[in-house]
């Protein structure tokens, strides 16, 4: 049999997502959270691309690189094809890299937008198909889980579509915010809480010794996530869509109900839980902020009077952006590190240290938002110092990720055992 081809790419793909965080996405949204350079001259271009950036050229290749990494695993089928595993995470890459120079460059370089959007929408179309195509081994009646991927991935390509979409009628290079959220929640909701909650009920009940999730439970997450988020964005106020808030708070509450269930049911956060390896520790410490977050959602939505500004809702969505799921990246990559990789981890104390960062940055962006309704220059520059951390803690995420690439890459010697005459 031959071996699979490039098994390391998707320790490539990791880092590279991770460098780009640190490089471009977390650059523009310092300078926004400061309000210094081109976030105070274009300060609504500097967050939109910031967002963009770290949504579909972070987070997204980070997930897509791992999705194809899990559904081979769970379902007992070869790699994807090369072209498949580079396409994907590359077209996210490069599609989103092309859309924040059209909004930085807006004058000699606008035409990039609707490329860029092109390009993103080939890749959540191509990661769709491919999503679709794999056949669980059992029925679905028992287990529903591979929903959550394909629900996922089709999420991925209307977040996409909706993304090009909005590129064909940029004002000045900026799209409404309202509708910028209202992709960005589609992408998170739709996309990646999905995948989170394919493989979390998998690899975390496997490797943490956690409570498994029935059919019965499974069902009622499809229900709330999917039901919730499509109830959500028929109370937005953009494009042809209404506007009704009773429809936006509910969307909120299913959600932070799905992820309470979820919590509850994996009995992630039990303290009584034996603990042996470095991530029984790391994911449980990561699940604390969605637990936090799915309060805020119902807390917000169950009282009418609280009405949030723009600082505010930033601060809720990245309370589960770098509260949760940058922690539980770096937290999952000492796992997938070691078992996808060589069967270690290089300068693992480095990717340890990451977490620790990412830990202490997070707190630092969401706090000033929360508690002051225009942050002034004392919270400005805690939010900036957020960042400076979570472009430490990304870029050492990034260094072990490439290291893991290189000695994976490298040729092994093979030991061939004879047999006895």
């Amino acid at each position: 049999m031959r071996p699979p081809q490039l098994p390391w790419l998707f320790a490539v793909w990791m880092a590279a997502s991770a460098l780009t965080a640190v490089s471009a996405g977390l650059v523009l949204g310092i300078l926004a959270a400061t309000q210094d350079g081109f976030g105070a001259s274009h300060w609504t271009e500097a967050v939109q691309a910031h967002g963009r950036l770290q949504l579909w050229a972070f987070a997204g290749v980070f997930i897509v690189t791992l999705s194809f990494e899990f559904l081979v695993r769970m379902n007992g089928r070869p790699l994807f094809p090369v072209p498949v595993r580079a396409g994907v995470p590359g077209g996210l890459l490069l599609g989103a890299l092309l859309m924040a120079a059209a909004q930085v460059w807006n004058g000699p370089l606008g035409f990039l937008g609707p490329m860029g959007g092109a390009v993103l929408l080939a890749a959540a179309g191509l990661f769709a198909w491919e999503v679709c195509h794999v056949r669980p081994p059992h029925s679905l009646k028992l287990d529903p889980q591979p929903w959550f991927f394909w629900l996922g991935s089709v999420w991925l390509f209307i977040a996409a579509a909706a993304t090009f979409a909005l590129s064909l009628r940029w004002d000045g290079g900026v799209s409404l915010p309202v509708e910028s959220h209202a992709v960005a929640e589609i992408f998170i909701r739709g996309f990646i809480i999905q995948v989170i909650l394919a493989v979390a009920p998998r690899a975390m009940v496997g490797h943490l010794g956690l409570r498994r999730i029935d059919a019965r439970q499974q069902i009622i997450l499809l229900a709330l996530v999917n039901g919730g988020l499509i109830t959500w964005l028929a109370g937005q106020d953009a494009g042809v869509l209404p506007g009704v808030s009773a429809l936006v708070r509910l969307g909120n509450i299913a959600l932070g109900g799905a992820l309470l269930a979820l919590t509850w049911w994996l009995g992630v956060l039990d303290a009584r839980r034996p603990r042996r390896e470095r991530y029984d520790w790391l994911l449980p410490i990561a699940w604390i902020a969605v637990a936090v977050y799915g309060i805020a959602l119902i807390a917000i939505s169950v009282t009418p009077s609280l009405d949030l500004n723009l600082y505010q809702e930033g601060a809720i969505r990245h309370l589960f952006l770098l509260g949760f799921m940058v922690p539980l990246m770096i937290g999952m990559a000492h796992i997938v590190l070691e078992r996808f990789g060589i069967g270690r981890i290089p300068n693992v104390n480095a990717l340890t240290g990451a977490f620790i960062v990412a830990i202490v940055a997070w707190p630092l962006r969401i706090l000033p938002a929360l508690t002051d309704s225009a942050p002034g220059s004392v919270g400005q520059g805690l939010m900036g110092l957020s960042g400076v951390l979570m472009m430490v803690s990304l870029a050492l995420t990034a260094f072990v990720c490439a290291r893991v690439a290189y000695l994976a890459s490298r040729p092994r010697t093979m030991t061939v055992v004879g047999l006895p005459a």
